[in-house]
């Protein structure tokens, strides 16, 4: 009797858990998969190379933020079935399914800090940010172009050219911090290969690796 309890019970851990991961991923389908082909990588260094700060960049990080609020809608029909099951089977897969899809609408509801300027991986404050260095550069050629001398309080050098690393955008020739902030996901083709680049965008849900480092 003691040993069926048990197997039963192990067995119930272990359909929560399927579900768990199914509701987990499901939402998250959009950002895992569709902008990892070739095809819409090549204006693109390598991962986990610095990538410039240009137009293509912006673009990128905008398509990005629409596929992490589409999850939510991706996240509906997980949530449904989750409940149709714990209604009609009393079922522990369905229990996670609708625990894990749940918490993804919470999770996206809710800013990931709020001190922080930038709320969610891919905020507007962010993309404003990135333009601004985009014009920067614009600024300096203008300024070049017309023998003018340069302020480096706004622009850090004649040469500059800003590159996203892992931890921060610096200034290639000059090395300049220019935006302390890490870099998230930018739906590249990842270094580590397709299942473990997957599952790190899975645990981090495209937010940077170093995201949790202390601000100066």
């Amino acid at each position: 009797m003691g040993d069926e309890l048990l197997n039963t019970f192990v067995i119930g851990i272990l359909w929560f858990v399927l579900g768990c991961i199914i509701g987990h991923i499901i939402p998250r389908v959009p950002i895992l998969f569709f902008t990892r082909s070739k095809s819409q990588n090549f204006m693109f260094p390598p991962h986990p190379e610095p990538i410039s700060i240009n137009h293509d960049l912006l673009a990128r990080i905008l398509n990005l933020r629409k596929l992490y609020w589409m999850s939510i809608f991706f996240t509906f029909p997980a949530l449904f079935f989750g409940w149709i099951m714990i209604t009609w089977a009393d079922s522990a897969m369905g229990f996670g399914l609708f625990l894990a899809s749940g918490w993804t609408i919470v999770s996206r509801l809710l800013p990931d800090s709020t001190g922080n300027k930038y709320l969610y991986p891919y905020s507007l404050n962010l993309i404003f940010d990135l333009n601004l260095l985009i014009n920067s550069r614009r600024l300096k050629d203008v300024l070049v172009d017309e023998d003018v001398e340069i302020d480096t309080t706004l622009i850090c050098c004649k040469l500059i050219n800003p590159l996203w690393e892992v931890g921060n955008v610096r200034c290639s020739n000059c090395n300049r911090i220019l935006l302390d902030h890490p870099r998230p996901d930018l739906g590249r083709v990842r270094e580590e290969g397709f299942i473990k680049g997957l599952a790190r965008v899975l645990i981090l849900d495209g937010r940077p690796l170093l995201s949790l480092k202390d601000k100066e």
